[in-house]
């Protein structure tokens, strides 16, 4: 966060009970699409759609076939009504990146 390491509040324990919770009022599909290539990395695209009772998601990654890590996502939300639709495009790049240190 603002070019600074920081540590996280929430555990990983956290993030299971929240994906519990939600997996009983959600659903969601996986689909792979093709293969890509992003800044001339081969990858696999793969779509989501996962809807809830307040909102509808869909989301297509870009998977690099070498290092098995996304490399661009796109990402549709419609939550109806005044807030409507939103679209969001995402490029990873994993230069230059380093843990910090303890």
């Amino acid at each position: 966060m603002n070019d600074r390491w920081t540590r996280s509040k929430i555990t990983p324990q956290d993030i299971l009970q929240q994906k519990k919770e939600t997996d009983n009022n959600t659903k969601t599909t996986c689909r792979y699409l093709r293969e890509e290539s992003v800044n001339g990395e081969a990858a696999a695209v793969y779509s989501t759609h996962t809807e809830t009772e307040d909102d509808k998601v869909d989301v297509q990654v870009w998977i690099s076939k070498i290092k098995g890590l996304p490399l661009r996502e796109e990402l549709d939300v419609d939550v109806g009504g005044k807030l409507g639709k939103s679209h969001s495009s995402m490029r990873y790049e994993y230069g230059n990146v380093q843990p910090p240190r303890l």
